[in-house]
């Protein structure tokens, strides 16, 4: 494999990430070195020298001179920024200023651009495992008022007559490519935006990988989501090393301790305490970038014509009157 220094970057960054989330990798492993990943994509190992710095830049590896690279100790929530990040918010100010918004007025003008109005996202979904995780970031990375209908539960020839409560007060439906078609026919007849969003990617290369070589374990909470996980990898070579327990149902005492294992959001939920979750980290994010971008952008556009309606109708008026309260239920994004 050939490929400037971003694709091997992203690639290098996508194994540590899941090696941690799968619990093949924790803080002072070492990695595989640079003539090793040089000699496997068949790239230059300044190349690969220059990805793995970067990582180091990223928080997530340590090159130490003379030994190796290591996966790098977590930071705490306190702790400052890495240099990536100060470099990114210098840009961001830079950019700013560019735009004739003074470096003590961008965190001002941010917020009046996403936190104006608190707007409602109703996730449409088959199974519990991507309505909790999917609920869960909305609310607690983008600040909706987050709650989740379960498509077996919707029966739009009876809309608009038995139209769930959630639906008739969202501002935006979201779900996923496999829900997109009725989703969006759904969204036309209630005349509501649509987010198709795309989720856990990365992961799911990884494991493909993985697959080849070893058994892989993912723990489910709802036996739907079990078997749309194993219609992501059935054509994939080595699904039969694959193995899906739910939570519950199954004997999760089967999973080796050096085995890779996966666990969604809301089976770590239901584990509290479990051992699994001393050698597994959680996804950090549920969402691809592309999605977060469209989650974003959306997000964006609705406070911007709130604002414009504000200024139009109550100028002067203060920002919170067009906010909404939380519902209860919603604050903590549960469904």
């Amino acid at each position: 494999m050939t490929g400037p220094r971003k694709q091997i970057t992203d690639l290098l960054r996508q194994r540590v990430l899941s090696g941690l989330h799968l619990g093949l990798l924790h803080a002072g492993d070492r990695l595989p070195s640079v003539r090793e990943i040089a000699s496997e994509l068949d790239a230059s190992p300044r190349v690969v020298l220059a990805a793995y710095r970067v990582l180091a830049r990223e928080g997530l590896t340590e090159l130490r001179p003379r030994s190796g690279i290591y996966v790098a100790p977590p930071q705490s929530a306190d702790s400052l920024l890495t240099p990536r990040q100060s470099d990114w918010l210098a840009e961001l100010v830079v950019d700013g200023l560019g735009r004739g918004i003074p470096a003590l007025s961008l965190p001002d003008h941010i917020r009046r651009c996403i936190a104006t109005v608190r707007l409602r996202a109703v996730i449409l979904e088959c199974n519990r495992d991507q309505l909790w995780s999917m609920t869960n970031e909305l609310a607690s990375d983008y600040g909706f008022d987050a709650t989740w209908v379960d498509l077996e539960t919707v029966r739009p020839d009876t809309l608009p007559a038995n139209l769930p409560p959630e639906l008739a007060a969202a501002d935006v439906l979201v779900t996923t490519a496999y829900h997109a078609t009725e989703v969006r026919g759904l969204g036309d007849r209630l005349q509501r935006p649509v987010i198709v969003a795309t989720m856990c990617t990365d992961l799911f290369a990884e494991t493909r990988r993985l697959l080849e070589h070893q058994r892989v374990y993912y723990v489910v909470d709802d036996p739907r989501m079990a078997a749309k996980l194993h219609t992501v990898f059935s054509a994939a070579p080595g699904y039969a090393n694959l193995t899906v327990l739910v939570n519950g149902r199954d004997d999760l005492a089967v999973i080796p301790r050096s085995a890779p294992v996966y666990l969604t959001r809301l089976a770590r939920r239901r584990l509290a305490g479990h051992r699994l979750l001393a050698r597994t980290l959680a996804e950090a994010r549920v969402f691809t970038k592309e999605s977060a971008r469209e989650i974003t952008a959306y997000l964006i556009r609705a406070n911007l014509a709130a604002l414009m309606v504000e200024a139009v109708q109550k100028p002067g008026a203060d920002e919170g009157a067009i906010s909404r309260e939380p519902h209860p239920e919603l604050a903590t994004g549960r469904g």
